[in-house]
């Protein structure tokens, strides 16, 4: 049984396994190159050095927002057109992705860049912050160049059977971060320069690593020269399909903005600090969470354009199953040692260490309903739903900044960390609605008429689901 095939024949569990432990290694590594980041800097440049990398967070978000957007769209449709066993469309929608992603690289590094020094202080960084803010991210921007392409054309190899192979590649960029960082900030004493000339390298490193796997002759789909010029009909699919995670990345932009100004008003630099260690730790906790419903994007792909709905829903339960009890997990860790996790990031501020341990423990108290968010967005995502899943990763994301805005009225700082649980829990219940109506309506006959203006309609097996319809315009 070849990689491909065995997508609608071997059995649920193990290919869930297969595909989302390596994806679950993929998204940790990933999340490493901040946590490296942040530790390396919180240890050698102390409270001022993690609020200025929390400053420019958001604006590499910009990166990660259109990376996620374009691989996303176009992975959903490489498995789906597998599924269907046209291999040859599928072929044509990596060569296209794969240029696009190259010029959109370019015009957010550029467009980032020009815009750069009133952002960050919109973001929160005035002072001293603002030069050392300044410098870090004018380095990062670089790195946009590499990681824009290597999101988007990722997850061609998942698609294809060989999730490891698109570890290997994250893991390798990692490896050199993490050697290269200590060098550069404690050797060299570049400071924040050196951190940002990390991530730039290993980025680079990644990305080359990423295109030979993808070109490797024993793979279905492979970049051809022939299939590297953009269909405005093909591209609008991608984006259409992709747009819910790069709307959110987007929308999550807001949400750091409105948190580094609310805990600046309340907190000061120390707040901002605080912040920028409990963004960190809930990012790298969602990655095994993620993984997992990530993991079963090609699984749920390929089966749905397959017509195969059992083993679509088969892997729907479980898929929840398994993140709850991930997410629960974690939760019971985060809880119970809050000051030891804040403790790895900063251990010469013990003001800093007694906030952000404050922090985690409030912040991730609505954590354990996690599970049952993302592998909602994500099942509607792979079977090329995006309007649902934006629904509901835009509400909860929208009720944070609420939140962040609102209830630090009435409870100061503590408003801000609340306003996290407090999302977690309604957009919980807007899950159980929509997945309650998807289920039921799994597999009917009445067809998407999701297409915009210039955009064809999506592949013909696609169906309504929920019967809501949010977007008429405008998922590794």
């Amino acid at each position: 049984m070849n990689n491909v095939s065995e997508i609608g024949k071997a059995p649920i569990g193990r290919l869930l396994l297969k595909f989302s432990l390596p994806t679950i290694a993929v998204m940790l590594l990933n999340g490493l190159y901040n946590v490296i980041d942040r530790i390396f800097v919180g240890q050698g440049l102390g409270t001022q050095g993690i609020a200025a990398v929390t400053a420019a967070f958001p604006l590499m978000l910009v990166s990660i927002a259109v990376g996620g957007l374009l691989g996303v769209g176009s992975s959903t449709l490489i498995s789906i057109a597998l599924g269907e066993k046209k291999n040859a469309e599928a072929r044509s929608i990596l060569g296209q992705t794969f240029s696009v992603t190259i010029a959109a690289a370019v015009v957010v590094a550029a467009a980032t860049f020009l815009v750069m020094t009133p952002a960050l202080r919109l973001l929160g960084a005035s002072g001293r912050l603002l030069p050392m803010a300044r410098e870090y991210l004018s380095i990062i921007l670089l790195g946009f160049l590499f990681q824009i392409p290597s999101m988007g054309i990722a997850g061609a190899l998942r698609c294809q059977g060989r999730p490891r192979a698109s570890m290997a590649a994250t893991a390798a960029g990692v490896v050199v971060n993490a050697l290269l960082a200590p060098l550069f900030i404690f050797g060299f004493h570049w400071g924040l320069a050196g951190a940002a000339w990390a991530t730039v390298a290993s980025q680079a490193v990644a990305f080359v690593i990423t295109v030979a796997l993808i070109q490797d002759r024993k793979n279905l789909l492979r970049i051809e020269v022939t299939s590297l010029q953009p269909a405005p009909a093909t591209i609008g699919r991608i984006a259409f399909i992709g747009a819910p995670v790069g709307i959110v990345n987007l929308i999550q932009t807001g949400v750091f903005a409105v948190a580094n100004g609310s805990v600046a008003v309340y907190g000061g630099g120390l707040g901002i600090a605080m912040v920028g260690i409990v963004n960190t730790v809930y990012l790298f906790a969602s990655f095994p969470v993620q993984g997992i419903s990530q993991g079963a994007q090609a699984i749920w792909g390929f089966n749905y354009g397959a017509g195969n709905y059992a083993r679509v829903r088969a892997l729907l339960w479980m898929v929840l199953g398994y993140s709850t009890a991930v997410s629960l997990l974690l939760t019971g860790v985060i809880e119970f040692f809050p000051r030891t996790l804040v403790s790895v990031f900063i251990s010469r501020d013990a003001k800093l260490l007694s906030l952000g341990a404050h922090g985690l423990s409030i912040f991730f108290l609505g954590f354990v309903l996690f599970g049952l968010n993302a592998a909602t967005a994500q099942f509607f995502l792979a079977i090329g739903k995006p309007a649902h899943a934006t629904l509901l990763l835009v509400t909860r994301n929208g009720l944070l900044i609420a939140g962040m805005v609102i209830l630090p009225r009435w409870l100061g700082l503590d408003g801000v960390l609340f306003a996290g649980p407090a999302s977690d829990i309604l957009t919980a219940a807007l899950s159980g609605v929509l997945l309650k109506r998807g289920l039921r309506q799994l597999g009917s006959s009445r067809i998407l008429s999701d297409g915009v203006a210039g955009v064809p309609p999506l592949p013909h097996r696609l169906v309504e689901i929920g019967g809501v319809s949010v977007m008429h315009s405008t998922q590794e």
